[in-house]
């Protein structure tokens, strides 16, 4: 068996090779007498380098056994492919979520709801709200300050 990737469990693949040594159709070990350990749904199998159709040319059902429609012959090669299952980390669902840490972002932010924003907000391009916020910055001309006061009279 060969790991295809880094690591196993990490959305890798792992590669058992058998040759044939008698006429059968089932196989259960590689060459090396490894078992075979598979998802169910998640394995390919080839046979002398021909994908087999799983569910047709061959049953995967049970994790660790591939059963052949028909016999195979001695001294055919047969790989199974078994992918690892695989869940991204750090990730938030669509439907929301927590990060932690800085996000950086290009372009428009869009929705049809609220979004709320707690800590420091940095907007490089300036603020801009609807016409019932209190936020409508743009530039930096006339910002509050105690100068520009003075400068206007005020």
């Amino acid at each position: 068996m060969a790991y295809i990737g880094q690591e196993p469990g990490l959305g890798e693949a792992e590669r058992f090779v058998f040759t044939g040594t008698a006429v059968t159709d089932t196989v259960t070990a590689d060459d090396d007498g490894l078992p075979l350990n598979y998802t169910v749904g998640q394995v390919s199998v080839y046979l002398n380098g021909v994908k087999q159709v799983v569910g047709t040319d061959v049953t995967c059902s049970n994790g660790s056994t591939v059963v052949f429609a028909s016999n195979y012959a001695i001294g055919d090669v047969i790989e199974v492919i078994a992918l690892s299952t695989f869940s991204p980390a750090d990730t938030v669902p669509a439907t929301g979520g927590t990060f932690s840490g800085n996000v950086i972002h290009s372009g428009a932010v869009t929705n049809s709801s609220t979004t709320t924003a707690t800590g420091l907000i940095t907007a490089n391009g300036g603020l801009e709200t609807d016409t019932n916020s209190k936020i409508k910055q743009k530039g930096a001309f006339m910002q509050n300050s105690v100068h520009q006061s003075w400068v206007m009279g005020g």
